[in-house]
Parts: C-alpha cells; sequence; structure tokens
C-alpha cells in the first residue's frame, strides 16, 4: 500500500520552471525546477519527505522526481540551459552512494553536469560532504539560498563554498559582498523589491535574477 501511495506521487507530481535571466543581456541562464505537489493533496511536503524517510524509500522516491523533472525539461528544450533543483540531505543516510546514483541517472540523460545546481538542505557538516562529494563521480554545483531556515552567516557561506548565492534582500547582499570570494556570483529574487531596474541590478553587483512571477524586467 505505501509503494502505491508513493508511486502516485511520482506520477501525480507537476514541475514549474521557473526562467533565471542573465543580467549582462537579459537572456535566459537556466530555469528553477519547483516541485508542484498540489494534485497530490499535501499541504507540508516535509511531512511527505519524513513519511519516506521512515519507509526507507526517501533516495528513490527524490531519484525518481529527478528523473522526471530532467526528462520533462529535456523535452521542453531545457536541457542546454542551467537547471536548479532541491535536495534534502537530512533525509538521506549515505550521501556519496546517491549522489553516485545521481550521477548514473545524469550520465543516462546526457545531461552536462556543469548545468545542474542543486540548492543543498538539511546539511550540519559541510566537511562529511565534501569528504563524500570527493569520493564520488558526481562534482555537481551549489547554490546557497537565503531562507527562513538557513539565516545568511558568513562562515556558514564560506564552508558551503557556493557557486550561486541567492539573495532577496538588498541590505544583507551588500554587507555579503564586501567579505565574500569574488568568484561567487549572485542571483537575485525580484519578488521582495518588484521596482528595481536591470540597470539598478547591475549597479549594485547582481549577475542573475528571477521572480517567481516569472515576469523579466524589461
Amino acid at each position: 500500500m505505501v509503494q502505491f501511495y508513493f508511486k502516485r506521487i511520482v506520477e501525480k507530481i507537476k514541475f514549474n520552471f521557473v526562467p533565471i535571466y542573465d543580467i549582462k543581456d537579459n537572456s535566459i541562464y537556466g530555469y528553477k525546477i519547483i516541485k508542484d505537489f498540489t494534485a497530490i493533496g499535501f499541504d507540508d511536503k516535509e511531512v511527505m519527505y519524513q513519511l519516506a524517510f521512515e519507509e526507507d524509500i526517501f533516495e528513490t522516491l527524490i531519484l525518481k522526481i529527478l528523473e522526471k523533472s530532467y526528462q520533462l525539461a529535456i523535452e521542453k528544450g531545457y536541457g542546454n540551459k542551467k537547471l536548479f533543483f532541491t535536495i534534502r540531505l537530512n533525509y538521506i543516510l549515505d550521501w556519496g552512494l546517491f549522489l553516485e546514483r545521481v550521477h548514473t541517472l545524469t550520465s543516462s540523460l546526457k545531461l552536462a553536469e556543469e548545468n545542474l545546481f542543486f540548492d543543498i538542505k538539511g546539511v550540519k557538516n559541510w566537511d562529511k560532504l565534501y569528504y563524500e562529494v570527493n569520493n564520488c563521480n558526481f562534482n555537481f554545483k551549489k547554490i546557497y539560498k537565503e531562507d527562513k531556515d538557513t539565516p545568511l552567516n558568513l562562515n556558514n557561506i564560506s564552508t558551503c563554498n557556493p557557486e550561486l548565492l541567492e539573495l532577496k534582500d538588498i541590505d544583507a547582499f551588500l554587507v555579503i559582498k564586501e567579505f565574500l570570494n569574488t568568484d561567487v556570483k549572485f542571483v537575485f529574487k525580484r519578488d521582495n523589491n518588484p521596482n528595481l531596474s536591470l540597470d539598478e541590478l547591475k549597479e549594485l553587483g547582481f549577475n542573475y535574477y528571477y521572480t517567481n512571477g516569472k515576469s523579466k524586467i524589461k
């Protein structure tokens, strides 16, 4: 019964592909893959993830969801763009084995791994994660995102060593940019500051932007 239930989740899940724009020329840099569980009837997807973990099928469930999202991205012609996906590693017991399975999946779909970004959640020990990553084939790119569960912290950002940092607060951005390695690129979520123009974002020093409303800055 439980296996059938989670099979239905994979069948019913929908995905929203939210474009991320390159501030240099306002072209589409990539797509955030947003999981939509509304057709399944889950108001809190964390409850679903916890249940899958307790039934020892979380990793299989996430890999099936990831595979379906990547297949749909390819069908839509997004296979050569950057693709952003959230993974909660706090429900995964063997990170190295899981990342090997992700590597096998992306290889079978012929996706370029340099285009794949993961918003990693639930990591308490980044050193352990780096150790696991160094012992597997999959070299994913990381995006560190400011949200209610991940308050901005310069030490955490430094340890995480992300390729991209997503911010929604201008003041926090100005402080962090002052201290961070210049190799880090910045993504701005416009929803809290929708009136900022493209030139203003460029002047501030952002590299990319997106909005949940999907509207491009004119």
